[in-house]
């Protein structure tokens, strides 16, 4: 049995989902337990961060997107917290928490700006995940590591 997609049938899945997701509703971030359950799915997915309703600011995947919007809280859990700190108030980055003024600020920001879509993706997270992160890098706070996959649409034609 083959399992290899052909180009044709990958670049659909990929600009499908990009579709999907980036044209879902943005739902407002809120810190609360009690806001993950009423609207986040305990199921896999990509995640879209968004700074306003516009803004594209961080791509993710995750095996459960309630507990993932759960790990970015906590600037110990999730690097998207980090690396925004580090950009937006030059903070060196770090795996602890900031001083009490820049989780302040954080917390701020994720309540006033912070705006979440998803899709539920449930086999091929990483390689829709890394098309989208390498697509819009640029605009994007995720960091540039080092991936086990670099995929283009260009790879595919």
């Amino acid at each position: 049995m083959n399992y290899n997609l052909e180009n044709s049938e990958l670049t659909k899945v990929l600009k499908t989902a990009e579709k999907d997701l980036l044209s879902k509703s943005r739902i407002k971030f809120e810190l609360s337990s009690t806001w993950r359950n009423q609207h986040v799915p305990d199921y896999p997915g990509i995640y879209a961060l968004f700074e306003g309703l516009d803004n594209l600011i961080y791509i993710g995947e995750t095996g459960n997107l309630r507990e993932r919007m759960n790990d970015i809280c906590r600037t110990v859990n999730h690097t998207f917290r980090r690396q925004f700190a580090n950009k937006r108030y030059g903070v060196e980055k770090t795996k602890k928490k900031f001083d009490a003024d820049i989780e302040i600020k954080l917390d701020n920001f994720f309540k006033e700006q912070l705006h979440l879509a998803f899709i539920e993706v449930n086999f091929g997270r990483i390689e829709i995940e890394t098309y989208l992160v390498d697509k819009y890098q640029k605009a994007l706070l995720n960091s540039e590591k080092k991936r086990k996959l670099k995929l283009t649409l260009d790879d595919l034609e």
